[in-house]
């Protein structure tokens, strides 16, 4: 055991030739995914906080029974088509909002049933009771889509 070993007979060998570049490449690449990870990280950072600033400055949400509900018999005609054109003007900035899965069935009967009565507007645009009907889908499209907005909730777990 007291045998000493000569390294310098040893035959030399080194690495083989690819070794070092595939460790170079390994190395680059991981470097790469490291900027990813990072650059995702430091987006999800500014996105929440352009998500939070926009939530606290957001205005409430319409209440419910906002807008006129029962009309009067003495309603005329151009008071009908104004209310409707407010309505129909909140709706479509309740339309670019995020509505829950569930209440996007209901929403888009509703939507239906606004085009089948526009249809039937078109063909007598002076009758009164289906500009009335259309005030009245006109607040509960407003209602649901105010309702389904999940703003609506963060608002209302804030107060």
């Amino acid at each position: 055991m007291d045998e000493r070993i000569d390294f310098t007979r040893m035959q030399q060998t080194g690495p083989p030739e690819d070794l070092w570049p595939a460790i170079a490449e390994d190395l680059d690449r991981r470097g790469k995914q490291r900027f990813l990870r990072r650059f995702s990280a430091v987006a999800a950072m500014v996105a929440v906080v352009v998500l939070a600033t926009v939530m606290v400055e957001m205005p409430a949400p319409p209440a419910p029974g906002d807008g006129p509900t029962a009309q009067p018999a003495g309603v005329t005609l151009a008071d009908l088509q104004a209310t409707s054109a407010q309505l129909e003007s909140r709706l479509a900035d309740q339309r670019q909002s995020v509505v829950e899965g569930i209440e996007l069935e209901a929403l888009l009967w509703l939507e239906t049933e606004l085009a089948w009565l526009d249809e039937q507007l078109a063909d007598s645009p002076a009758d009164r009771d289906l500009w009335r009907q259309r005030i009245v889908l006109l607040q509960e499209l407003n209602r649901r889509y105010a309702e389904g907005d999940w703003r609506h909730d963060l608002l209302l777990a804030s107060v």
